[in-house]
Formats: structure tokens, C-alpha cells, sequence
């Protein structure tokens, strides 16, 4: 069990209650709340872990550099954890978003000073294999009680070890190890009144039947495809994403769903051929009753939003 549990660091300096905005980019409304769900989802190389880097960031970094001071527990089943990404992500907010007292007299040693200080406030979960993850799930409220500023739990994916459940013995079907676990999820974040974040690839659990192995009808409700369409923002990407969030919902209500996907047309304000040739991405946010569309570029300091 340790190395399932082995922590960067355990310590959070920090009260555990809900914080009212995570980043306004990708939850104009507010939250997401203790007790919500929010899944992240998209094509390979699209940024999902390395939104999950940024949340981070925002979670553990303090209030004067552009965070909330609070505690994460990132289970991280793809070993995806990049240490010096998120130094580099951390040190974009410090520079970017430091209260001015802080910015005007910042230094390399003080910068370091604080990313230290933020990663003490960060659990670090690695799994290697479906029963460590399940363990881990099990072990997480005694976390919660040692550590009651422990405010979120990122997860990196949920289907890392769906093909360990699904054998030619035990055939399961992608939506119903998708439910089984955002139950399981549901039932620890109301608990616990903590946020849960987590990753899954766009095919798994996207209403397709190539890879669905279950024997029987398909369950009731059974979401639409959710692949990326060819033009942000259009009536076809917006009715799909809807439709999902509706028809899962049915079974596991997903407060925020974040869907990451590769651009094939240009992105507002980006006139000129050169900026056309760059790898541009955009986010589908979807609420119970609301979407929104934003657009961003990959970078060595993580996620650059364009602005509107």
C-alpha cells in the first residue's frame, strides 16, 4: 500500500471549505462546489493532464500568487505527474497573478520558496494497477481526517484500468465501468464534501459499440458520440455535448464536463497566416443548462488561454 499512497508531501496549512471559483476561464458561474463531479475529457495530446497540472496549481498555490491555499490529492493512474511542469505552471500564476506588494519584490529564490511551500500542500497517489486504485479510493477518508484541508481529489483516468475488469471472462462495457466509478466518486465527494476532478480519453464510454463488451441491450439512456467536430462552437459539437450530459446524467449527475479538443478552423483573433499554422485547441464547457466555448494554445508554461 505505499507505494500506492507515496506522498510528495502531507501537510496543508489551509481550511478545507468550498472555494467559491477555481478558474474563472473554465467556470465562469462559479465552482465547482464540494460534493460536484467534474470530468475532463478529449483526444490524446489535446492537454487533459496538463489541465489537471493547472488545476493543481490554482488549488495549492496561495491566495497572493493567483490560488486558493488549499490542499489536492492527485491519483494519478497514468503516470502522468510532472513535477517540472507544474514548477513551470506555478510559476507562470506567481509572475502573472501576485498581489503587486508580492510581485514587486519577487526573486528566483522567493519564486522557489513559494512553489515549495505549495507543494507541501499536495498528496500524491501513484497506482500501478486496478486494485491500487481501488485501495486508494478506500483509503482516502482517513486522508480526509488527518488532513481536513484536503479540499480536492484530481484524477488521471478513470479508465486507466478498465481492460484489467474487462476479460474474456468478465466482459464489461465501457458506460458501465464509467458508472460504477463516477458512482463510487459521487458517494466520496458528498460524503466528504470534497471536489472530485477527473480524466477519461473521449472514445471510452462515448455511446459507440466498437468497443463496448457487454453482453445485452445497451443501457437505457446511452450517451452520443462525443467526437470533435470540425468547426468550434457549432450546432452539431453543441447539441452532442448537451445531449451526453443529459442522457449520463441520468444515472450520475456530472455538475461541469470540460471537453479538450484540437481546432480545424481559426480561433478568434488569429488574423494572420503564421498564427493559423499553430496548434490551436478548444474547451466545450458544459453545465447542467449552459455551454461555453474557449480557446487556447499549449506552451512550456502550460495552458495559454486567447482571450475573446
Amino acid at each position: 500500500m505505499e507505494s500506492a499512497f507515496s506522498a510528495v508531501v502531507v501537510r496543508v496549512s489551509s481550511n478545507g471549505e468550498g472555494i467559491p471559483c477555481l478558474d474563472a476561464t473554465l467556470f465562469p458561474d462559479g465552482g465547482p462546489k464540494p460534493g460536484e463531479l467534474v470530468q475532463i475529457h478529449g483526444e490524446s495530446n489535446t492537454g487533459k493532464s496538463l489541465l489537471l497540472h493547472e488545476l493543481i496549481a490554482r488549488v495549492i498555490l496561495p491566495g497572493n500568487c493567483g490560488g486558493h491555499e488549499t490542499g489536492a490529492v492527485f491519483i494519478d493512474c497514468e503516470n502522468s505527474f510532472n513535477r517540472l511542469m507544474l514548477l513551470s505552471v506555478m510559476e507562470k500564476y506567481i509572475l502573472n497573478l501576485a498581489n503587486p506588494s508580492v510581485a514587486a519584490s519577487l526573486t528566483p529564490q522567493q519564486i522557489a520558496t513559494i512553489q515549495r511551500a505549495a507543494l507541501r500542500r499536495l498528496l500524491l497517489v501513484r497506482c500501478y494497477s486496478l486494485e491500487q486504485y481501488e485501495l486508494s479510493l478506500v483509503a482516502l477518508p482517513d486522508r480526509f481526517l488527518k488532513d481536513t484541508a484536503l479540499s480536492y481529489v484530481l484524477i488521471d483516468s478513470v479508465a486507466t484500468f478498465y481492460w484489467s475488469k474487462c476479460t474474456e471472462q468478465n466482459l464489461v462495457r465501457m458506460d458501465t465501468f464509467l458508472r460504477t466509478q463516477c458512482k463510487a466518486l459521487r458517494r466520496l465527494a458528498e460524503k466528504w464534501n470534497k471536489i472530485v476532478i477527473f480524466t477519461k480519453p473521449s472514445y471510452f464510454a462515448s455511446g459507440g459499440t466498437s468497443r463496448d463488451f457487454e453482453y445485452g441491450s445497451p443501457l437505457e439512456g446511452s450517451s452520443v458520440s462525443t467526437q470533435v467536430s470540425t468547426l468550434a462552437g457549432s450546432s452539431s459539437r453543441h447539441l452532442s455535448v448537451l445531449n451526453e450530459f443529459a442522457s449520463s446524467s441520468a444515472s450520475v449527475t456530472i455538475e461541469h464536463r470540460i471537453e479538450l479538443a484540437e481546432m480545424d478552423s481559426p480561433s478568434p483573433r488569429s488574423g494572420s497566416h503564421e498564427a493559423n499554422e499553430e496548434l490551436r485547441f478548444n474547451a466545450f464547457v458544459t453545465t447542467q443548462d449552459k455551454q461555453y466555448v474557449r480557446f487556447y494554445l499549449i506552451d512550456s508554461f502550460g495552458f495559454n488561454w486567447i482571450e475573446q
